[in-house]
Protein backbone atom coordinates (compact mmCIF):
# COMPACT_ATOMS: atom_id res chain seq x y z
CA UNK A 1 0.00 0.00 0.00
CA UNK A 2 2.71 2.40 0.92
CA UNK A 3 4.43 1.59 -2.88
CA UNK A 4 1.23 2.60 -4.26
CA UNK A 5 0.83 5.82 -2.63
CA UNK A 6 4.48 6.95 -3.52
CA UNK A 7 3.19 6.15 -6.92
CA UNK A 8 0.37 8.28 -6.97
CA UNK A 9 2.47 10.99 -5.15
CA UNK A 10 4.98 10.72 -7.96
CA UNK A 11 2.44 10.99 -10.74
CA UNK A 12 0.82 13.66 -9.06
CA UNK A 13 4.69 15.56 -8.42
CA UNK A 14 5.86 14.91 -11.70
CA UNK A 15 2.30 16.27 -13.67
CA UNK A 16 2.91 19.33 -10.94
CA UNK A 17 6.54 19.98 -12.39
CA UNK A 18 5.64 19.74 -15.99
CA UNK A 19 2.71 22.62 -15.70
CA UNK A 20 5.01 24.64 -13.79
CA UNK A 21 7.85 24.11 -16.51
CA UNK A 22 5.36 25.00 -19.44
CA UNK A 23 4.17 28.56 -17.06
CA UNK A 24 7.54 29.31 -16.61
CA UNK A 25 8.21 32.89 -18.46
CA UNK A 26 10.72 32.90 -20.63
CA UNK A 27 12.21 35.32 -23.56
CA UNK A 28 13.39 35.83 -26.88
CA UNK A 29 14.62 38.92 -29.02
CA UNK A 30 13.77 40.35 -32.75
CA UNK A 31 16.03 42.23 -34.90
CA UNK A 32 17.32 42.62 -38.70
CA UNK A 33 19.07 44.19 -40.99
CA UNK A 34 22.39 44.84 -39.27
CA UNK A 35 24.42 45.33 -42.38
CA UNK A 36 27.16 48.61 -42.86
CA UNK A 37 26.88 51.42 -45.24
CA UNK A 38 27.95 51.02 -48.64
CA UNK A 39 31.54 51.93 -48.13
CA UNK A 40 31.94 49.63 -45.17
CA UNK A 41 35.09 47.60 -44.46
CA UNK A 42 33.65 44.81 -42.84
CA UNK A 43 29.64 45.08 -44.05
CA UNK A 44 28.84 44.46 -40.69
CA UNK A 45 27.29 47.43 -38.81
CA UNK A 46 29.67 48.74 -36.10
CA UNK A 47 26.72 48.78 -33.61
CA UNK A 48 26.04 45.34 -34.00
CA UNK A 49 28.62 44.40 -31.53
CA UNK A 50 27.35 46.97 -28.42
CA UNK A 51 23.37 45.51 -29.64
CA UNK A 52 24.56 42.04 -28.86
CA UNK A 53 26.17 43.26 -25.60
CA UNK A 54 22.70 44.32 -24.40
CA UNK A 55 21.21 41.15 -26.18
CA UNK A 56 23.52 38.81 -24.20
CA UNK A 57 22.58 40.88 -20.65
CA UNK A 58 18.59 40.05 -21.15
CA UNK A 59 19.94 36.40 -21.00
CA UNK A 60 16.84 35.03 -24.06
CA UNK A 61 16.59 31.96 -24.58
CA UNK A 62 16.61 32.30 -28.74
CA UNK A 63 17.05 35.31 -30.99
CA UNK A 64 15.30 35.89 -34.14
CA UNK A 65 17.23 38.00 -37.16
CA UNK A 66 15.05 38.86 -40.15
CA UNK A 67 17.85 39.55 -42.96
CA UNK A 68 20.10 41.69 -44.62
CA UNK A 69 22.92 40.47 -42.13
CA UNK A 70 25.70 41.92 -43.76
CA UNK A 71 26.20 44.10 -46.62
CA UNK A 72 26.56 41.56 -49.24
CA UNK A 73 27.19 42.72 -53.44
CA UNK A 74 26.08 46.16 -51.84
CA UNK A 75 29.40 47.89 -52.11
CA UNK A 76 30.72 50.94 -54.00
CA UNK A 77 34.61 51.52 -54.86
CA UNK A 78 35.39 53.00 -51.81
CA UNK A 79 35.06 49.95 -50.12
CA UNK A 80 38.11 47.93 -48.98
CA UNK A 81 35.41 45.05 -50.08
CA UNK A 82 34.80 46.02 -53.19
CA UNK A 83 35.87 43.44 -55.62
CA UNK A 84 39.16 43.97 -57.91
CA UNK A 85 37.54 43.17 -61.06
CA UNK A 86 34.30 44.99 -60.34
CA UNK A 87 33.15 40.84 -60.66
CA UNK A 88 30.37 40.33 -58.15
CA UNK A 89 29.46 36.55 -59.13
CA UNK A 90 32.33 35.18 -59.19
CA UNK A 91 34.27 32.90 -56.47
CA UNK A 92 36.74 36.01 -55.43
CA UNK A 93 33.61 37.56 -54.87
CA UNK A 94 32.24 34.75 -52.59
CA UNK A 95 35.27 34.50 -50.46
CA UNK A 96 34.19 38.44 -49.90
CA UNK A 97 31.06 37.51 -49.04
CA UNK A 98 32.31 34.90 -46.46
CA UNK A 99 34.37 37.30 -44.89
CA UNK A 100 31.15 39.98 -44.28
CA UNK A 101 29.31 36.52 -42.61
CA UNK A 102 32.46 35.78 -40.28
CA UNK A 103 32.68 39.51 -39.36
CA UNK A 104 28.92 38.92 -38.08
CA UNK A 105 29.80 36.25 -36.22
CA UNK A 106 32.48 37.74 -34.48
CA UNK A 107 30.36 40.76 -33.74
CA UNK A 108 27.97 38.61 -32.80
CA UNK A 109 29.91 36.13 -29.85
CA UNK A 110 28.26 37.83 -27.27
CA UNK A 111 25.20 35.93 -28.44
CA UNK A 112 26.41 32.73 -29.53
CA UNK A 113 29.93 31.73 -30.17
CA UNK A 114 29.81 29.93 -34.02
CA UNK A 115 33.18 28.63 -32.76
CA UNK A 116 32.77 26.64 -30.13
CA UNK A 117 28.67 26.30 -30.26
CA UNK A 118 27.57 27.45 -27.11
CA UNK A 119 25.10 30.06 -26.15
CA UNK A 120 22.01 31.80 -27.29
CA UNK A 121 20.84 30.27 -30.17
CA UNK A 122 20.58 32.38 -33.40
CA UNK A 123 18.00 32.08 -36.24
CA UNK A 124 18.22 33.92 -39.43
CA UNK A 125 16.88 34.10 -42.73
CA UNK A 126 18.11 36.15 -45.33
CA UNK A 127 17.33 39.24 -46.96
CA UNK A 128 17.54 40.83 -50.11
CA UNK A 129 21.57 41.71 -49.19
CA UNK A 130 22.36 37.64 -49.01
CA UNK A 131 20.94 36.99 -52.31
CA UNK A 132 21.02 40.51 -54.40
CA UNK A 133 20.93 43.56 -53.13
CA UNK A 134 19.55 45.14 -56.38
CA UNK A 135 16.68 42.50 -56.24
CA UNK A 136 17.91 41.48 -60.00
CA UNK A 137 19.24 38.01 -60.52
CA UNK A 138 20.76 35.61 -57.98
CA UNK A 139 23.65 35.75 -57.05
CA UNK A 140 24.26 32.25 -56.89
CA UNK A 141 27.97 32.47 -54.84
CA UNK A 142 26.21 34.79 -52.63
CA UNK A 143 23.96 32.41 -51.35
CA UNK A 144 26.30 29.71 -51.13
CA UNK A 145 27.95 31.56 -49.18
CA UNK A 146 25.31 32.20 -46.50
CA UNK A 147 24.33 28.72 -46.59
CA UNK A 148 27.78 27.80 -45.67
CA UNK A 149 27.63 30.01 -42.66
CA UNK A 150 24.22 29.80 -41.20
CA UNK A 151 22.41 26.92 -42.36
CA UNK A 152 23.60 24.42 -40.48
CA UNK A 153 21.75 26.32 -37.39
CA UNK A 154 18.46 26.16 -38.56
CA UNK A 155 15.96 23.23 -38.70
CA UNK A 156 16.36 21.66 -42.37
CA UNK A 157 13.14 20.74 -42.99
CA UNK A 158 11.76 24.27 -45.27
CA UNK A 159 10.04 23.26 -48.69
CA UNK A 160 12.18 21.24 -51.60
CA UNK A 161 10.30 21.31 -54.39
CA UNK A 162 13.33 20.25 -56.57
CA UNK A 163 16.89 21.34 -57.37
CA UNK A 164 16.19 24.76 -58.03
CA UNK A 165 13.68 25.27 -55.19
CA UNK A 166 15.57 23.21 -52.26
CA UNK A 167 14.93 25.26 -49.51
CA UNK A 168 16.29 23.04 -47.26
CA UNK A 169 18.28 25.38 -44.11
CA UNK A 170 16.87 28.73 -45.96
CA UNK A 171 13.07 28.35 -44.93
CA UNK A 172 12.56 26.76 -41.41
CA UNK A 173 10.34 25.82 -39.04
CA UNK A 174 10.34 24.87 -35.08
CA UNK A 175 8.63 24.96 -31.61
CA UNK A 176 9.93 26.20 -29.03
CA UNK A 177 8.19 26.18 -25.47
CA UNK A 178 5.08 27.31 -26.20
CA UNK A 179 5.42 29.17 -29.47
CA UNK A 180 5.91 28.15 -33.06
CA UNK A 181 8.16 30.42 -35.31
CA UNK A 182 7.85 29.60 -39.27
CA UNK A 183 10.83 31.76 -41.53
CA UNK A 184 10.01 31.51 -45.12
CA UNK A 185 12.92 32.87 -47.68
CA UNK A 186 10.87 35.01 -50.32
CA UNK A 187 14.20 34.95 -52.60
CA UNK A 188 13.36 31.75 -55.15
CA UNK A 189 11.41 31.93 -58.20
CA UNK A 190 13.07 35.47 -59.55
CA UNK A 191 10.97 36.58 -62.29
CA UNK A 192 12.68 39.57 -64.51
CA UNK A 193 9.12 40.51 -65.89
CA UNK A 194 8.84 42.15 -62.39
CA UNK A 195 12.27 43.51 -62.03
CA UNK A 196 11.21 46.97 -62.81
CA UNK A 197 10.07 50.15 -61.02
CA UNK A 198 6.61 48.92 -61.43
CA UNK A 199 7.06 46.57 -58.99
CA UNK A 200 10.03 47.46 -57.44
CA UNK A 201 11.39 43.49 -57.67
CA UNK A 202 11.34 40.71 -59.18
CA UNK A 203 10.27 38.73 -55.95
CA UNK A 204 7.11 38.30 -55.22
CA UNK A 205 6.37 34.89 -54.09
CA UNK A 206 7.31 32.54 -51.37
CA UNK A 207 5.81 28.96 -50.31
CA UNK A 208 2.83 29.78 -49.19
CA UNK A 209 1.30 26.32 -48.85
CA UNK A 210 4.20 25.06 -46.90
CA UNK A 211 3.70 28.27 -44.55
CA UNK A 212 0.13 27.57 -43.78
CA UNK A 213 0.63 24.12 -43.49
CA UNK A 214 3.50 24.64 -40.59
CA UNK A 215 1.08 26.62 -38.66
CA UNK A 216 -1.83 24.39 -39.47
CA UNK A 217 -0.53 21.32 -37.71
CA UNK A 218 0.94 23.27 -34.52
CA UNK A 219 -1.04 23.39 -31.40
CA UNK A 220 1.13 26.40 -29.87
CA UNK A 221 -0.89 29.13 -28.13
CA UNK A 222 1.18 31.85 -30.12
CA UNK A 223 2.57 31.49 -33.92
CA UNK A 224 5.38 34.05 -35.33
CA UNK A 225 5.93 34.12 -39.26
CA UNK A 226 9.20 36.12 -40.14
CA UNK A 227 10.32 37.21 -43.51
CA UNK A 228 12.29 40.16 -44.87
CA UNK A 229 10.20 42.21 -47.23
CA UNK A 230 7.45 43.81 -45.34
CA UNK A 231 3.98 42.88 -46.48
CA UNK A 232 1.80 45.96 -45.37
CA UNK A 233 3.17 49.24 -46.14
CA UNK A 234 3.42 51.06 -42.82
CA UNK A 235 5.63 53.97 -43.56
CA UNK A 236 5.45 56.59 -46.57
CA UNK A 237 8.19 58.37 -48.93
CA UNK A 238 11.05 60.23 -47.43
CA UNK A 239 13.46 62.05 -49.23
CA UNK A 240 15.74 59.39 -51.35
CA UNK A 241 13.14 56.60 -51.14
CA UNK A 242 10.63 57.03 -53.84
CA UNK A 243 10.18 53.39 -54.09
CA UNK A 244 9.38 53.04 -50.45
CA UNK A 245 5.41 52.14 -51.01
CA UNK A 246 6.42 49.42 -53.26
CA UNK A 247 9.51 48.17 -51.11
CA UNK A 248 6.24 47.34 -48.80
CA UNK A 249 3.97 45.01 -50.29
CA UNK A 250 5.91 41.94 -50.44
CA UNK A 251 3.55 40.35 -53.71
CA UNK A 252 3.09 43.20 -55.72
CA UNK A 253 0.65 46.37 -55.80
CA UNK A 254 -0.65 45.14 -59.06
CA UNK A 255 -4.31 43.50 -58.71
CA UNK A 256 -3.18 40.01 -58.77
CA UNK A 257 -0.41 40.57 -55.72
CA UNK A 258 -3.21 42.13 -53.79
CA UNK A 259 -5.26 39.69 -53.82
CA UNK A 260 -2.57 37.36 -53.43
CA UNK A 261 -1.83 39.13 -50.05
CA UNK A 262 -5.14 38.74 -49.13
CA UNK A 263 -5.46 35.02 -49.83
CA UNK A 264 -2.12 34.70 -47.78
CA UNK A 265 -3.30 36.60 -44.41
CA UNK A 266 -6.94 35.20 -44.57
CA UNK A 267 -5.43 31.25 -44.10
CA UNK A 268 -2.12 32.24 -41.75
CA UNK A 269 -4.43 34.31 -40.13
CA UNK A 270 -7.27 31.12 -40.02
CA UNK A 271 -4.03 29.17 -38.80
CA UNK A 272 -3.13 31.51 -35.65
CA UNK A 273 -0.65 33.66 -36.54
CA UNK A 274 -0.87 36.81 -34.42
CA UNK A 275 2.66 38.12 -35.39
CA UNK A 276 4.82 39.00 -38.50
CA UNK A 277 7.98 39.80 -38.07
CA UNK A 278 10.08 41.49 -40.87
CA UNK A 279 12.71 44.39 -41.98
CA UNK A 280 13.88 45.99 -44.92
CA UNK A 281 13.06 49.46 -43.31
CA UNK A 282 16.17 50.71 -41.64
CA UNK A 283 13.33 51.71 -38.46
CA UNK A 284 11.13 50.18 -35.71
CA UNK A 285 7.57 50.07 -36.86
CA UNK A 286 4.64 48.51 -35.17
CA UNK A 287 1.26 47.68 -37.11
CA UNK A 288 -2.02 46.13 -36.89
CA UNK A 289 -3.64 44.58 -39.86
CA UNK A 290 -7.04 42.33 -39.61
CA UNK A 291 -7.79 40.12 -42.63
CA UNK A 292 -11.00 39.27 -43.74
CA UNK A 293 -11.91 36.88 -41.09
CA UNK A 294 -11.56 39.44 -38.63
CA UNK A 295 -7.94 37.59 -37.39
CA UNK A 296 -5.66 40.42 -36.05
CA UNK A 297 -1.84 40.18 -37.20
CA UNK A 298 0.77 42.01 -36.33
CA UNK A 299 3.53 43.38 -38.69
CA UNK A 300 6.67 44.16 -36.66
CA UNK A 301 9.02 45.66 -38.47
CA UNK A 302 12.12 45.31 -36.61
CA UNK A 303 15.10 46.27 -39.03
CA UNK A 304 16.82 48.65 -36.84
CA UNK A 305 19.79 46.38 -35.74
CA UNK A 306 22.62 48.84 -37.16
CA UNK A 307 21.83 49.32 -41.03
CA UNK A 308 22.74 53.00 -42.04
CA UNK A 309 19.48 54.85 -41.15
CA UNK A 310 16.67 56.24 -43.26
CA UNK A 311 14.04 58.85 -42.74
CA UNK A 312 10.41 58.18 -43.23
CA UNK A 313 6.98 59.84 -42.67
CA UNK A 314 4.39 58.15 -40.83
CA UNK A 315 1.97 57.04 -43.57
CA UNK A 316 0.31 53.90 -43.30
CA UNK A 317 -1.73 52.44 -46.37
CA UNK A 318 -5.87 52.25 -45.59
CA UNK A 319 -6.70 49.36 -43.59
CA UNK A 320 -3.73 49.59 -41.52
CA UNK A 321 -2.96 50.83 -38.12
CA UNK A 322 0.15 52.23 -36.66
CA UNK A 323 0.58 50.64 -33.02
CA UNK A 324 4.36 52.07 -32.15
CA UNK A 325 7.12 54.29 -34.44
CA UNK A 326 10.39 54.27 -33.47
CA UNK A 327 11.82 55.50 -37.11
CA UNK A 328 14.17 57.55 -37.89
CA UNK A 329 13.79 61.60 -37.74
CA UNK A 330 15.30 64.61 -39.46
CA UNK A 331 17.68 66.58 -37.01
CA UNK A 332 18.35 70.30 -38.55
CA UNK A 333 18.57 67.91 -42.00
CA UNK A 334 20.30 64.80 -40.63
CA UNK A 335 19.17 61.70 -40.05
CA UNK A 336 18.66 60.99 -36.01
CA UNK A 337 19.13 57.25 -36.28
CA UNK A 338 17.59 55.30 -33.80
CA UNK A 339 18.87 51.45 -33.53
CA UNK A 340 18.05 48.44 -31.36
CA UNK A 341 16.04 45.72 -30.94
CA UNK A 342 12.31 43.87 -29.97
CA UNK A 343 12.24 41.68 -26.84
CA UNK A 344 9.54 39.31 -26.76
CA UNK A 345 8.28 37.62 -22.78
CA UNK A 346 6.37 35.10 -22.88
CA UNK A 347 3.49 34.00 -19.78
CA UNK A 348 0.79 31.02 -20.43
CA UNK A 349 -1.52 34.46 -20.48
CA UNK A 350 -0.03 36.74 -22.81
CA UNK A 351 3.30 38.08 -25.12
CA UNK A 352 4.64 41.22 -24.05
CA UNK A 353 7.11 43.06 -26.58
CA UNK A 354 8.72 45.37 -25.45
CA UNK A 355 11.39 48.07 -27.71
CA UNK A 356 15.20 48.61 -27.11
CA UNK A 357 16.58 51.87 -28.34
CA UNK A 358 20.90 52.71 -28.50
CA UNK A 359 22.09 55.87 -27.82
CA UNK A 360 25.23 55.96 -29.72
CA UNK A 361 26.80 58.56 -28.21
CA UNK A 362 27.53 56.93 -24.62
CA UNK A 363 26.07 53.49 -25.53
CA UNK A 364 22.87 53.87 -23.19
CA UNK A 365 20.16 52.35 -23.58
CA UNK A 366 16.27 53.65 -23.58
CA UNK A 367 12.97 51.22 -22.89
CA UNK A 368 10.17 52.99 -24.97
CA UNK A 369 6.85 53.15 -23.01
CA UNK A 370 5.19 51.45 -25.25
CA UNK A 371 4.82 47.72 -24.90
CA UNK A 372 2.68 45.13 -27.72
CA UNK A 373 0.36 43.00 -25.51
CA UNK A 374 -0.24 39.67 -27.81
CA UNK A 375 -3.11 36.81 -26.38
CA UNK A 376 -2.34 33.40 -26.70
CA UNK A 377 -5.14 31.18 -28.84
CA UNK A 378 -7.79 30.43 -26.63
CA UNK A 379 -9.03 27.37 -27.69
CA UNK A 380 -5.69 25.53 -27.02
CA UNK A 381 -4.99 27.17 -23.57
CA UNK A 382 -3.56 24.50 -21.42
CA UNK A 383 -5.21 24.27 -18.05
CA UNK A 384 -3.41 25.96 -15.18
CA UNK A 385 -3.33 22.76 -13.30
CA UNK A 386 -3.97 19.27 -14.70
CA UNK A 387 -5.61 17.89 -11.71
CA UNK A 388 -7.92 20.52 -11.24
CA UNK A 389 -11.99 21.21 -12.04
CA UNK A 390 -14.28 18.47 -12.21
CA UNK A 391 -12.36 16.71 -14.58
CA UNK A 392 -9.06 16.00 -12.33
CA UNK A 393 -11.57 15.05 -9.54
CA UNK A 394 -12.81 12.62 -11.67
CA UNK A 395 -9.18 11.17 -12.67
CA UNK A 396 -7.67 11.68 -9.67
CA UNK A 397 -10.56 9.41 -8.16
CA UNK A 398 -9.97 6.84 -10.95
CA UNK A 399 -5.87 6.68 -10.30
CA UNK A 400 -7.01 5.93 -6.69
CA UNK A 401 -9.18 3.39 -7.46
CA UNK A 402 -6.70 1.50 -9.59
CA UNK A 403 -4.37 1.62 -7.06
CA UNK A 404 -6.78 0.11 -4.68
CA UNK A 405 -6.51 3.64 -2.02
CA UNK A 406 -10.82 3.70 -2.11
CA UNK A 407 -13.35 2.00 -3.15
CA UNK A 408 -16.06 2.40 -5.14
CA UNK A 409 -19.53 3.58 -3.49
CA UNK A 410 -21.81 0.66 -1.99
CA UNK A 411 -24.43 -0.21 -4.38
CA UNK A 412 -27.85 -0.28 -2.73
CA UNK A 413 -29.08 -3.50 -0.75
CA UNK A 414 -31.64 -4.97 -2.40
Amino acid sequence: MKTKLMTILAVITTLALSNAAQSAEWSFVMLGDTRDDNSTATGVSPHLHTIAQKIASLNPQLVLVAGDLCNGDCLDPNSPLYPANGNFTDLAAKAIYAGEFSCWKTAMQPVFNYATGEGIPIYTVRGNHENNDAEAAPIEVLKEAYQEAFSAYVPTNGPNNGPADNQRGLSWSFTHNNVTFVAADQYFNFNPAYADSTFWSGYHSLDRAWVTQQFRQSTSPYKIFMAHEPIFQTEGNGPGETDNEQAQHFFGTDAAGLQTREEFWNDIGDAGVQLYVTGHLHLETVASTTNDHGDTIIQLTAGNGGAPPQDFINNPEPGVTTLYNNGNTLVNGAVNATYGFALATVRDDSMTIQYYSLNTVDNSWTVADYSTQIAPIPAIQPPTCPLCGAIGAVLMLACLMALGLTRAPNRARR
